[in-house]
């Protein structure tokens, strides 16, 4: 009987930390993927990345701005991305493959050709990004749930560190049902070793007052 072929890592395994090949603030233009496929390994700190929400909208740059004339076609078919690619990705990264499978099944070929998009460029971010560092991923509720599995089946769901809540404004002019007023930030790292810059805010005074005064309750039991 013979044996069966030898299992494959779920995800690339990467490379050994390198320096960065690129200079500090460094602006580039044109498709990201291309872009990071040219950086070393593990040399990135931090990512934060706003990409297209899938929302299936036509955005055009205000009349007036330096940008007027140009547009940017948020709607995703199969032309639109490398069939290729969709097959590395069943080679080489199972669980990836399968969280697009699962939405092409339940959203349609639409939400697949978005989720293929953007794992191949998750894919090279794992790369380049250091054991310390850290990935906020910007989307909100029209693909973030399959965003959320797709960073899981990148990152690793155990590496998932929150979702951020931004409230955008308070206004709500749905006429039935409940505004979408919010978008998410999903945070990863790559591990437990990451680096966290603890936040702080200024104590209101009426808090200030509060502890003080507990704080000499305590002192005088």
């Amino acid at each position: 009987m013979a044996c069966p072929p030898p299992m494959r890592p779920p995800l690339p395994i990467c490379k050994p930390m390198s320096p960065a090949n690129f200079s500090p603030a460094s602006v580039w233009t044109g498709d990201n993927l291309h872009i990071m496929r040219g950086m070393n390994s593990r040399c990135v700190d931090l990512i934060y990345l706003d990409p297209p929400f899938n929302s299936n909208r036509t955005y055009e740059a205000p009349i007036g701005s330096k940008a007027t004339g140009a547009a940017f076609k948020d709607m995703w078919t199969l032309s639109d991305v490398d069939v290729y690619e969709h097959g590395e990705l069943a080679d080489h990264a199972p669980p990836v493959y399968a969280v697009i499978e699962a939405a092409r099944h339940a959203h349609g070929k639409g939400m697949m050709s978005y989720l293929i998009s953007m794992a191949v460029r998750l894919l090279e971010m794992r790369r380049v990004l250091k054991d310390t560092g850290s990935i906020l991923l910007h989307c909100d509720d029209t693909a973030g749930h399959y965003l959320k599995l797709l960073m899981d089946a990148v990152f690793g769901r155990r590496n998932c560190r929150g979702t951020i809540i931004w409230k955008r404004h308070y206004g709500n002019n749905a006429a039935k049902g409940f505004g979408r007023i919010a978008d998410w930030l999903l945070y990863y790292t790559l591990g437990d070793n990451y680096v966290w810059n603890q936040v702080y805010s200024e104590m209101k005074e009426t808090n200030a007052k509060g502890f003080k005064h507990q704080r000499q309750r305590f002192q005088t039991c």
